[in-house]
Formats: structure tokens, sequence, C-alpha cells
């Protein structure tokens, strides 16, 4: 493991001095103790240590920005040899303003993952596999002040490249699980103030992209997701923001059911209240299709409520507690599912950057099928920093 982040760094140094740039480096350590570490039935309780760093920076010239990072992480599971993981993943960003009306900003980011997961717990013995997989996300927006407002057009573009299960004992043949996914999205906004806030137009296309050859074989189907929204928004001096949007969205595709509800309302709500200098809260509701990183074989209608409470004990010690859960409704099968999830965090300002966590979590998994039900805890120390 040391090995592989000091040739990390060593790299990311390398491409930041090339760039004749002002680097940052960062850095976080973190161990935890999950009861349930893999989120399932099997409720396996593991150990982890998590180390990562990364290299950072910008360079500014002629109007035009330039922005990079470069990072690697690395897990170690004692118990669970083929659970461990080396991740690596690398961030461009680059903007140019054109005009004092226009600007074109474009995103990238590649991601190499090479970890494990449970297979099959046996009463004796746990098997195991482990998976390299890639990803890949660009984005490209253009921005242009005009028609008494701001316009937004923003086109993306997601691939999730799954590679070949290895199995830990080799019980089974190496084997490809499930299915490569990608997202393609087009969005398009306009602003403009409005009665001492922003009220905002939004037409939103998302589609998801899966190989005609790996549909069936791997129960994984493509569909369309249409969302056409407004929305107004209001900051009341410096202790109360409000956000509502709200509209409606759509789902398609071949595989979608007759008894599908396909059009449905869109929202999003959003509210943080500062009390004083030391205490804020804030709540956050929405409901909306999603078609990428799913548990349904199509789309999923999620509604999600959160309740965030931050304060600052001291000078130096933090403390933030949010509650959040999440219905998932499924398209393509007939199931249902839900988590509620509670993070409690105190944090220590050490100084020069650098920061001490704590943190408990609780989540709590239902599904129709109580068999298919599980619970977990999670308790971790953290130690992050930059320089």
């Amino acid at each position: 493991m040391v090995r592989r982040i000091v040739v990390a760094l060593l790299t990311c140094a390398a491409f930041a001095q090339s760039a004749s740039a002002e680097p940052r480096v960062t850095y976080d350590v973190e161990t935890a103790y999950d009861t349930n570490y893999f989120s399932d039935i099997n409720r396996i309780a593991v150990l982890s240590l998590r180390t990562s760093i990364g290299v950072e920076g910008e360079i500014e010239r002629e109007g035009t920005k330039f922005g990079y990072s470069f990072n690697h992480q690395e897990v170690r599971i004692p118990r669970y040899g083929f659970a461990k993981e080396h991740n690596s993943w690398v961030d461009v960003t680059l903007s140019r303003k054109i005009s004092d009306r226009l600007e074109w900003s474009a995103q990238m980011r590649g991601t190499r993952s090479d970890a494990g997961d449970i297979f099959l717990k046996l009463p004796d013995e746990t098997v195991g596999f482990r998976r390299l997989d890639h990803k890949f996300d660009v984005s490209s927006a253009a921005r242009l002040d005009a028609l008494g407002g701001k316009n937004t057009l923003t086109a993306s573009y997601t691939s999730l490249m799954k590679g070949t299960a290895r199995f830990r004992p080799a019980y089974f043949l190496p084997t490809r699980l499930e299915a490569n996914e990608a997202l393609l999205g087009l969005k398009a906004t306009h602003i403009r103030a409005l009665a001492g806030g922003e009220a905002g137009v939004t037409l939103a296309y998302n589609t998801s992209l899966i190989p005609n050859s790996q549909q069936d074989l791997y129960g994984r189907f493509p569909a369309t997701n249409l969302r056409g929204s407004l929305a107004y928004g209001r900051k009341f001096g410096d202790k109360l923001a409000l956000l509502m949007e709200a509209g409606l969205t759509t789902i398609s595709g071949d595989e979608v059911g007759s008894q599908v509800k396909r059009t449905r309302p869109y929202l999003r709500a959003e509210a943080e209240w500062a009390l004083n200098d030391r205490l804020s809260v804030g709540a956050a509701v929405s409901q909306d299709y999603a078609l990428y990183d799913l548990d349904d074989a199509l789309g999923e209608f999620q509604r999600r409520w959160k309740a965030v409470m931050k304060t600052r004990l001291t000078e130096t010690l933090g403390f933030d507690l949010s509650v959040e859960k999440t219905h998932k409704e499924w398209i393509y099968y007939d199931n249902d599912s839900s988590e509620r999830r509670l993070v409690a965090t105190l944090a220590l300002d050490t100084g020069k950057n650098r920061k001490l966590e704590l943190e408990f979590s609780r989540l709590l998994h239902d599904e129709q099928d109580d068999t298919a039900a599980y619970r977990g805890s999670a308790v971790s120390s953290r130690f992050s920093g930059s320089f």
C-alpha cells in the first residue's frame, strides 16, 4: 500500500510541475468499524483502513482557467482480502470567458477502481470477488447573458465499464456479473431576477444506454427521462435562504410496463436557516426519476427527505447531525425499497489546514420482502488536511 501511495504522489507531482503550477497536496486517513460493511443481509462486521492522497491546482492565463486534480486511494480490510481497494481518479476542468456575455466550461473525470465485494457467504467460508472497473465523466456548458437573464446549456455523458469478476477462493470461473451502462444528459436553463430573488425555468433530458448484447443477459434495460420545471429562490438577509422548484417528470422505454405511471410531479425544495453565529438548520425534499446506478433493472422514482443541523461548539470544534430518508419505487420489478440514514460528525480544526473528525452513522434498509432488509452501524475516525 505504501508503495502505491508513493508512486501516485510522485506521478501527481510530476504532472503539476510540468504544468508550471503551484499545487496543493491533500491527504486523508480513516479508520472505521462497520457492523455491516457490505451493506447486505450477511451483516459482516469489518475493521477497515482507508488512506487517500492527491495533488490539485489551477492555472489562469488570458481569461482561461485550467484546473486539475490527481488522486489515489487505498483501502485495507484485514479479514477479507478480496475486499481491498486500489482507486485512482483524475479531474480536469477548463473554462474560458469568450466575451462579457458568453462563457464556456468543460469538466472531465476518469476513474479506475480495483475493488472487491462479497458474492456468497457459506457456513464456514465467505466467497468474494474482485473486479476492475473504469468510469468516464465529461460535461460541457455554455453560459450566455441574454433575454434579461442568464442562459445555460449543458451536455453531459457518464460511462461505467464494469470488468470481469474473479472469485476468491476460485470456486467459479471468471465471469461478468453486470452490464456496462452509460447516461447521456442535456439541460437548458434560464434564470432571471424577480421580486428580490431569482426565478428560473429548466428543461432536462436524460437517457440511459445499455449495450444490446448485455440487456437480456444481465437484466438491465435503457430508459429515457424528460423533465420540465419552474424554480424560485431567495435569500432573506444572512439568516434564511429558500429554494422551490416544481414541474413534471416523465419516463419512457420499451420495457416500461403499461401499469407504470409515466408522468409524475417533480419537486425540489430546500431551506437553510442560520439561527445565530453558532447554529444553523436546513431541510430538503425532492422527488424525480433516476436512470443510473440503480437497484432496479430499468429506473426508479426516488423520494428524498433530509434534515441537517450544524453547530459550532467552540472556535475550533463543530458538530453536524443529518437525518435522511430515501424511498425508491422500482419501475421494472414489482418492488419498493427505502433507506433511513443518520450521520453525526464531531470535527476538530487542528490548524494549518488540518482536521480531525469522529463520526457515527446508522443505516436502516427496508424492502417489501422482510428477508431482504438489513441494518448497519459504523464508527470512524478521520484525519485530513492539505499543504
